[in-house]
């Protein structure tokens, strides 16, 4: 049995008023994790001012005309001077190094090969790398990963693909041209129970799957559960359903 305590999100200066509604869930869920085409975040999630390692999911090669699609031997990521300590981390892909960037836009370059003669002959394989490196103090911030590529084709050429596009917060257009850069949300520190946090003034939320690992997200007469059962409980006690989170917005998170 799971005790869900839903808190009435209604605030009067910076006092909560105690009304509490309980109810009883008794339900079992399994939830599938979406297969992702491009390069991703495959770990987290990951807590401000906190040191975390981070994976990338590389799960195809390059695409080349003439040969089709071709086996990855070269990664190379751009992590943002807004994650500091930055170390590398040799994977079964191949060895890793770190290489400061100074300029306009300072960020670290980690660059991991192939050993020689471990190439495939085609992209059979799904990849994973990751670096260690700490998370900014800005929670609900999101951190782009600019991350290229490299394959060999038939004709013994370098082909390439850059999955470097950075979406602003409001932007849903499906028309922007290139691949989308692997991001991750910076998440707020938490605590077993129900944890209060506030959006920031232009903090819009919009994708509630970064709260999947929550029992409960509640915000004014709206709430949101990955759990399917949960969702439809919500539903059933007249809430609406919570698809978005705008700024200065004050909402609570059960873990």
């Amino acid at each position: 049995m799971i005790l869900i305590i839903t808190p009435s999100l209604q605030l009067k200066g910076n006092n909560m008023k105690n009304a509490l509604k309980t109810s009883l869930l008794a339900s079992s869920c399994m939830v599938a994790a979406a297969a992702q085409a491009h390069v991703s975040i495959a770990s987290g999630p990951h807590f401000v001012n906190k040191s975390s390692i981070i994976e990338l999911s590389i799960p195809h090669g390059c695409t080349d005309e003439v040969s089709g699609s071709e086996d990855t031997v070269r990664i190379v990521a751009k992590v943002p001077s807004s994650i500091t300590s930055v170390y590398a981390i040799d994977a079964v892909f191949g060895q890793a190094t770190v290489v400061a960037m100074e300029g306009e836009h300072s960020y670290n370059e980690i660059t991991w090969v192939k050993a020689a003669g471990t190439e495939r002959d085609s992209d059979t394989q799904y990849y994973k790398v990751s670096f260690r490196g700490k998370l900014p103090d800005a929670a609900f911030s999101t951190v782009f990963i600019p991350t290229t590529q490299y394959c060999i084709n038939d004709s013994e050429q370098e082909i390439s693909v850059s999955w470097d596009v950075e979406s602003g917060g409001h932007d849903h257009s499906s028309s922007t041209e290139g691949n989308p850069a692997p991001s991750l949300m910076v998440m707020p520190a938490r605590s077993p129970g129900w944890n209060q946090y506030t959006t920031g003034t232009d903090q819009h939320l919009h994708d509630m799957s970064i709260f999947n690992d929550a029992e409960i997200v509640w915000w004014d007469d709206a709430a949101y559960s990955s759990n399917t059962v949960t969702q439809e409980l919500i539903e059933a006690e007249g809430k609406s359903t919570l698809s978005e989170i705008h700024d200065n917005a004050s909402f609570w998170v059960k873990y």
